[in-house]
């Protein structure tokens, strides 16, 4: 019996607990925890003997700043070494805020009248500016306070004495556990010392997530925990996939976890090296493409590595909080370039800016319920400037390989038309500029909402494809905050509405004679991927790292045993018996 307890989710008697977070990294790491704490920044208060110490002070705090911008420059250099400008730019920032006048002259003010220590009178005024945007809805934000809170440590420590670096602390390999990490942490480690990250706090635009992406690091954030109950040395496992945190696992659960990070390793497992340059092929002839999701350009040459037909998923939206607001048109020029090159002509297909909800554009009014206000082409209809950017930036990357662009979150035609009229309208422009494209770039949809699943026979006649994104149709279908622990369960990716709605949106895309694919994280669960294949899906799009077994389960299915398996799948009316239908089909294919 599985009971809720303080802790977590309690499974059975033998100890082993779990927790849902948000999937920040993909990966599987199984090792000892290494709790990470940081004592509070907030130094007592220091009264200075006369006012001839204040200017001495002032000196002092003059040392200090330069000392820890000296630091940080530093750091960004290392950056340039490991992950790149992603680093430096977050680097950049925190040295923006040491080098404040505002601030250093109201923290030498304080000094003055109140005769403080210069770590008493930095903390009231940073702590100040830190306080005014902690509560913030908007992530952006509160990354930012997160930027001011990191210096804020750095320069009272340095006017302290207190060395508490994380590199210096971390002597073996673990899975490092913390209420939050800063980039400077993350930066300064021994990549091979760190099997895993585990956050209480952040999302999948957090630094601690992008950092840990791109450096392969697998990460679960915003769990929820307190990390005070957890002890340095425990066996803990992160599931990067799945956003699952597991605490003392039990023999079965390691074996299980064991299992699946044989079967998710990367680059490419050394049985499946006869597998990489065949097709996904079945005994029976029938053709499936397998693609890769990918969050930034770099990530395009492990596609390759991996033996993928090419990019089904890349994810523009990360260029946004890289840059800290909306790329130039040069920026994004470059950066599609970069993917399409690495790419050797396979397709990269790439969805416009997906922003809103979970993932929020700084400054924009806070809504009550994000995931059904504005967000994906909503959002992007509402900045038509900022989507021409990017459509001139894909159509003239298109010039060097193919590069096919989908449109999120698409409802109605009204939507769809409203979109094609500026794709028109960035062609005619790259046409006056004399800038190269391909005039065929196809222009798609994902479809993500039951309204589109309605109209998809109509919105098929439009586009030139679909992508379904089952992350999203999920949620919207079910009524089931994907976020929120109390409604969302693993098991909702079974239930026979989702299932349903894919078949009917692949019918109504081949009576249009337009390829239908997916890229939710359906695709990376491998007992689907008979079911989906036999829905007659002319792609499934997951992490590079899944590809080899994916291949591999593709080349051993029968077309046509797949086929009537859904038929059953689809003939269900409840998860437990769609469950009972996949996993026996699979028992069937393995035995």
């Amino acid at each position: 019996m599985t009971t809720l307890s303080a802790k977590g989710v309690r499974g059975g008697s033998n100890g082993t607990r779990r927790w849902r977070g948000i999937a920040a990294a993909p990966g599987i790491a199984l090792g000892p925890a290494f709790v990470y704490s940081v004592s509070k920044t907030d130094p007592a208060l220091r009264r200075l003997p006369d006012e001839r110490s204040t200017e001495a002070e002032k000196a002092r705090l003059d040392t200090t700043l330069a000392a820890v911008r000296t630091d940080l420059l530093r750091l960004k250099a290392e950056a340039g070494t490991t992950v790149g400008s992603m680093l430096g730019k977050i680097f950049d920032a925190q040295v923006m805020i040491v080098d404040d006048a505002a601030i250093v002259s109201e923290v030498k003010s304080l000094i003055d009248n109140e005769r403080i220590a210069a770590e008493c009178a930095f903390s009231q005024v940073v702590g100040r500016a830190q306080e005014s945007v902690t509560s913030a809805t908007d992530p952006y934000l509160r990354e930012m306070a997160n930027d001011i809170e990191s210096v804020k440590a750095r320069v009272i420590n340095h006017l302290t004495g207190i060395s508490e670096t994380l590199h210096r602390q971390l002597s073996g390999p673990a899975i490092i556990i913390a209420s939050t990490i800063t980039p400077s942490d993350i930066v300064s480690l021994n990549r091979e010392l760190v099997l895993g990250i585990v956050t209480e706090t952040g999302g999948q635009t957090s630094h601690t997530a992008l950092l840990a992406k791109s450096l392969n690091i697998p990460a679960v954030v915003g769990v929820g925990l307190d990390v005070r109950g957890i002890r340095s040395g425990a066996t803990v496992a992160v599931d990067g996939y799945d956003g699952v945190f597991i605490l003392d696992p039990d023999p079965l659960t390691i074996a299980f976890i064991e299992r699946k990070k044989k079967r998710t390793r990367s680059p490419w497992p050394k049985k499946y090296d006869s597998l990489r340059e065949l097709p996904a092929t079945t005994t029976d002839r029938h053709r499936v493409r397998l693609y890769a999701n990918i969050d930034l350009a770099g990530e395009a040459k492990t596609v390759v590595q991996a033996g993928s037909d090419g990019v089904g998923l890349y994810r523009t939206e990360y260029l946004f909080f890289e840059r800290g607001g909306f790329p130039t048109e040069k920026e994004q020029a470059k950066v599609y370039r970069q993917a399409v090159e690495a790419l050797e002509g396979r397709p990269l297909i790439v969805r416009t800016f997906d922003l809103g909800s979970d993932k929020a554009i700084p400054g924009l009014m806070p809504e009550p319920n994000p995931a059904l206000g504005l967000r994906g082409l909503r959002l992007s209809l509402r900045y038509p400037q900022s989507l021409m950017t990017q459509m001139r930036a894909l159509l003239a990357a298109s010039a060097f390989g193919p590069v096919w662009v989908m449109l999120p979150m698409v409802t109605d035609h009204d939507e769809f038309n409203a979109a094609r009229d500026h794709w028109k309208e960035a062609m005619a422009e790259l046409r006056r500029r004399k800038i190269e494209f391909d005039k065929e770039t196809p222009l798609g949809i994902m479809i993500e909402t039951p309204a589109s699943v309605v109209l998809a026979d109509d919105l098929a006649a439009k586009v030139d494809f679909f992508s379904i994104g089952t992350n999203d149709l999920i949620q919207y279908t079910l009524a089931t905050d994907r976020g929120n622990r109390q409604v969302s369960r693993p098991d909702d990716k079974w239930h026979p509405a989702l299932w349903r709605q894919i078949a009917a949106v692949v019918r109504s895309g081949h009576r249009a004679k337009r390829p239908v694919g997916l890229c939710g994280e359906l695709a990376t669960d491998f007992r689907a991927t008979p079911f989906l294949v036999g829905l007659g899906l002319e792609s499934l799009s997951s992490h590079p790292n899944v590809i080899p077994r994916l291949k591999s389960i593709v080349r051993s299915l029968k077309y046509a045993d797949c086929r009537e398996a859904v038929q059953d799948l689809l003939a269900t009316t409840g998860v437990a018996e769609a469950k009972r239908i996949i996993d026996k089909f699979n028992r069937k294919v393995e035995g």
